[in-house]
């Protein structure tokens, strides 16, 4: 490619090397470190020589792509890199592609964005943890800037993927249930509402499945059994209101791939009387007549 000219006039001593086009240091570099060229005359050897050409900042630096995308855990340790990014400059001198990178305002509390010169990009590391149930995405604008202000921006969307860290819960401790005496079956009646637990990961939603662990008075512990996959407990043997008013159920439920996970709540059943023994005199009444 050429990028000098002779200029002379016959008859002249001296002679004129210029430039026919701009020069452009990032263009010369790619070939060579300088540009060589060489004079020679009729009656005379041929004159090598080299023209630097100094480099000027006149290239913003352009990030790999204008939007990044990841992931990260509401379990991520501090310290972790989440997301990489890298924006090249092509300026020739180092001081000249030396870039600075930073997020600009809003700044989220839990990331930040260092530079590694020795891997000429930026790694965004994890400050705070995150916590699926407060923010599922995070969106914010990265910059990349050289020493003379020329910059470039781009995109980084990080989604919180919910992690397995939380037992499941009931919607309510206690539960209250009411059943007729010498009835088996359902209950007539559950309050503030009929039994539910859930994982308390709710990004991951684990399945549940329940137990009854214990029934005080401890007699009526085969009265009662639940549906594993719903939570409907069921009467299974008659109970009778003279022998007791209420019955505390205590019930679990376990999140399905972790026995160790678990929630605890009570319900407390009440048994409603109903008329089933006749009336009978606390004593036998004897009358006589007298004569």
């Amino acid at each position: 490619m050429k990028y000098v000219e002779l200029v002379y006039s016959d008859g002249d001593l001296t002679a004129t090397v210029r430039t026919i086009k701009p020069l452009d240091a990032e263009e010369i570099k790619m070939s060579a470190e300088a540009l060589y060229y060489s004079v020679s005359c009729v009656r005379g050897p041929k004159n090598v020589r080299s023209l630097y050409v100094l480099d000027v900042n006149d290239n913003p630096p352009i990030f790999q792509s204008k939007s990044y995308s990841g992931g990260v855990s509401d379990g991520t340790p501090v310290g972790w890199v989440v997301q990489r990014v890298k924006a090249i400059d092509k300026d020739v001198t180092t001081e000249n592609k030396r870039l600075t990178y930073s997020i600009l305002p809003p700044v989220p509390d839990n990331f930040e964005v260092r530079y590694y010169p020795q891997e000429n990009a930026a790694n965004i590391e994890l400050t705070k943890p995150v916590n699926y149930n407060d923010v599922q995405q995070y969106v914010f604008i990265v910059e990349a800037k050289d020493i003379g202000g020329l910059s470039d921006t781009t995109t980084v969307t990080l989604t919180v993927e919910d992690f397995d860290n939380l037992n499941p819960y009931f919607d309510h401790c206690l539960y209250k249930a009411s059943i007729e005496e010498n009835q088996v079956g359902l209950f007539s009646d559950i309050t503030p509402e009929p039994i539910k637990a859930q994982d308390g990961d709710t990004g991951i939603n684990e399945p549940v499945v329940y137990s009854i662990t214990s029934v005080i008075p401890n007699e009526y512990q085969n009265s009662f059994e639940i549906d594993r996959n719903s939570g409907v407990i069921s009467v299974t043997t008659a109970l009778d209101r003279e022998q007791t008013g209420q019955i505390a159920v205590f019930i679990q439920a376990a999140q399905q791939d972790d026995a160790s996970k678990t929630a605890d709540a009570v319900v407390l059943v009440t048994i409603v009387d109903v008329i089933d023994n006749l009336p009978k005199f606390d004593q036998v009444v004897r009358s006589s007549h007298l004569a």
